[in-house]
């Protein structure tokens, strides 16, 4: 494996401006590719070569459609950008993306994981994931700078896609920060990790949620990014409307936002307008 053309994809994706979670995966993409084409020189690749491997990662390797189009992007980026050659990646066969309904937890099932939460810490951060609805990198990003109390708004700095956003900031959660800090004060980052000055990992948020869901003996997957769901669906169902909530998910499309619509509609009892007014229009309704 050439390691100069690595280091020359590495230095793209960084002048590309790509998250660092996803210069990891193009490039752990890129190097599986490779050692698939073992000797291959890379001038000799193909589209034909590229249909291989794809073809090999949904038979042999059975893996997940996100994870297909990862690989198919990496290999890509790579042939267009460090390579500078226009290979026809995009004519190649794609499957269809699937359309599903995200995974999200009923009240009773949150509140559950959440009482079998000892630890002070992870439940305020479970706590501002379901009241938010942030994404775990920016629950470890923030600082207590961002926690606006004039507002009720939670500065969201450098979210997906690099943008900065306002989320909102629950009144009952504001309360478990105010008991968070006396009994940790944090100093930079709002949630420390265990040397002074870091930040929490992802991998420990994500680790603690695992293990409260099992404690609380809930059988439905799902890790703390459900709780981002369950924010979305529980925020439509209870009046919310969905430009606020697009808003304060940091959605770039509307249509994104709009699958939560498809799943509190499937929640909600069908009324009449008639009957919603009945009391008004009850001089004009004739009864038997």
């Amino acid at each position: 494996m050439d390691s100069k053309i690595l280091r020359r994809y590495e230095r793209d994706l960084v002048l590309t401006g790509f998250s660092s979670i996803t210069q990891k995966t193009y490039y752990r993409g890129l190097v599986n590719f490779l050692k698939f084409t073992g000797d291959i020189p890379v001038d000799d690749i193909n589209a034909e070569i590229i249909k291989d491997y794809l073809y090999h990662l949904i038979v042999e390797r059975k893996l997940s459609q996100s994870t297909l189009r990862q690989a198919r992007c990496s290999i890509s980026y790579f042939f267009s950008q460090t390579l500078n050659r226009e290979m026809e990646v995009a004519n190649i066969p794609c499957q269809k993306k699937e359309k599903k309904l995200p995974t999200f937890f009923s009240v009773d099932e949150v509140i559950s994981i959440i009482e079998a939460t000892e630890n002070i810490k992870h439940r305020t951060i479970f706590l501002l994931a379901y009241s938010s609805g942030l994404r775990v990198g920016e629950i470890v990003n923030l600082t207590i700078q961002d926690i606006n109390r004039d507002m009720m708004r939670i500065a969201v700095r450098q979210g997906k896609g690099h943008k900065d956003r306002y989320a909102i900031l629950s009144e009952a959660c504001l309360e478990q920060l105010e008991f968070y800090w006396k009994t940790y004060h944090p100093q930079k980052w709002l949630f420390n990790g265990y040397k002074t000055g870091s930040q929490l990992s992802i991998r420990a948020i994500q680790h603690a949620f695992k293990k409260a869901r099992e404690n609380a003996g809930i059988k439905k997957t799902g890790g703390i990014h459900t709780f981002r769901h369950s924010f979305a669906t529980h925020m439509l169902e209870t009046g919310g409307g969905i430009f606020q909530l697009q808003k304060f998910l940091g959605h770039k499309h509307l249509k994104t936002t709009l699958v939560y619509a498809h799943i509190a509609e499937e929640k909600t009892v069908a009324t009449s307008p008639l009957d919603v007014f009945r009391d008004k229009f009850s001089h004009v309704i004739s009864s038997c």
